[in-house]
């Protein structure tokens, strides 16, 4: 991608104004939190902070420079409009509200970020199974994103920006070659959305920057929750997540189906749940507190919601599972006996699910979790037969679990029970 030319900076009109129509060089109305402007335009309206506000015209021409247009190549446009009609479209799931097929804002994004433009090609060119072509652009994309930081420290109301570490994360997540770093991506991302202002929280939840910002969080919680099984760094429990989501759209505790099809609330859980599971020790006070916490809400989560959603049911059985892991009041006779009860009523739901429909990696979190308790033959065909087609479709995720439930299948046991220490197998860093 080509780097566009610009002419000596010009005298803006209003230095109090949005960043929108100080980049359009046009008066501002100062009207809180859209101004009349970027409402007719149909613009993302944000405004300076104390860390953001220009301090020279030289800050303020740094920044202008990403919001021109970017040049692309034939066979980047060729790659861009896949990712917009093809991949795009897998991203959101299904059976979300309809307004959030309207994916405009961040499609936009790209056309005036480069950073962010050269990811989704690189996403587009993974998908189309060409690595060598998705590698340069994910490279691309880095350096870019690199520079743009250097030249504009501090802002923390970039769509683009945070836009391009989303992405990123999926990229991470579909490519098959090496093993993701998702990590430091999704922990950028949580940054971001945290520094974010609260006003645009105010606007219609059908506006395409609200979708936007909806678009982000739930990718935010998708990726540092669910990879959490397989990445111990990204231990979302850790941190203030609240603060994280804080921001969001004042309407996602009463949304009937939110975009990953459950509340915020359930990927915490599912976050807390990994944490505990992957100690190798007893638990402690605070950690029992937690445990007893966390089985009084999977009881609550199935007694509420739609108890014929295969995935949700799915879910629940593989929560339960890790839960049963680390119980402190059951026999060790006790908790196997249970877990090989709910791992045979996964595995019968499991039968029932077409889990190439989901979002990525989104039902690989509970085949995880059943491939890590299952010990006949017949049962760990059944978990790999399931897995392979999103294999053969080069589904980065599916490969990395096939590989790990390979290892944890072949290792050598020692003195204890197998199931126990397959699921311990399965969470320890690869």
């Amino acid at each position: 991608m080509s780097t566009p030319t610009w002419k000596s900076k010009a005298r803006v009109r209003t230095r109090t104004g949005c960043f929108e129509c100080r980049k359009r060089r046009k008066k501002c109305d100062e009207q809180r939190p859209t101004c009349q402007r970027c409402a007719n335009l149909g613009s993302t309206c944000t405004w300076p902070t104390a860390t953001s506000q220009p301090m020279d015209g030289r800050r303020r021409e740094r920044r202008q420079m990403n919001a021109k247009s970017v040049v692309l190549t034939y066979e980047d446009k060729a790659l861009y409009t896949h990712f917009a009609t093809t991949v795009m479209p897998r991203l959101v799931r299904p059976s979300c509200p309809s307004v959030y097929s309207d994916q405009s804002h961040i499609l936009r994004l790209a056309r005036e970020f480069s950073p962010l433009m050269a990811i989704m090609i690189a996403i587009a060119a993974v998908d189309l199974g060409n690595d060598t072509l998705a590698m340069q652009h994910y490279l691309h994309s880095l350096r870019s994103l690199q520079g743009y930081i250097i030249g504009a420290p501090g802002t923390g109301n970039e769509d683009g920006l945070l836009a391009t570490t989303i992405c990123l994360c999926v990229f991470e997540n579909l490519r098959p070659d090496l093993p993701p770093n998702i990590g430091l991506h999704a922990k950028a991302a949580g940054v971001l959305l945290s520094r974010r202002r609260p006003e645009a929280s105010t606007q219609s939840p059908s506006q395409p920057v609200v979708v936007f910002q909806r678009t982000c969080v739930e990718s935010f919680l998708y990726h540092s929750t669910l990879v959490m099984l397989f990445n111990p760094s990204l231990d979302v429990t850790t941190g203030d997540i609240r603060h994280y989501l804080a921001f969001a759209t004042n309407d996602w505790q009463t949304a009937p189906q939110p975009l990953l099809d459950e509340s915020y609330d359930f990927f915490i859980m599912i976050a807390n749940v990994t944490r505990l599971a992957r100690l190798s020790r007893d638990l402690n006070q605070e950690e029992h507190q937690m445990w007893t916490r966390l089985q009084s809400d999977i009881l609550q989560y199935e007694r509420t919601g739609d108890n014929q959603n295969s995935i949700r049911r799915l879910y629940s059985r593989a929560v339960r599972i890790l839960l049963l892991k680390k119980d402190p009041i059951r026999s060790t006779t006790q908790i196997i006996s249970e877990i090989e009860a709910l791992f045979y009523e996964g595995l019968i739901i499991l039968k029932t699910i077409d889990v190439e429909k989901y979002l990525l990696s989104y039902s690989l979190w509970p085949v995880a979790v059943l491939g890590a308790a299952a010990i006949g033959e017949f049962e760990r065909y059944t978990i790999n037969n399931r897995i392979s087609p999103l294999v053969r479709m080069r589904r980065g995720q599916a490969v990395r679990l096939q590989e790990r439930l390979m290892n944890v299948w072949a290792s050598p046991r020692g003195n204890g029970d197998m199931i126990l220490q397959q699921l311990q197998l399965l969470m320890e860093p690869s």
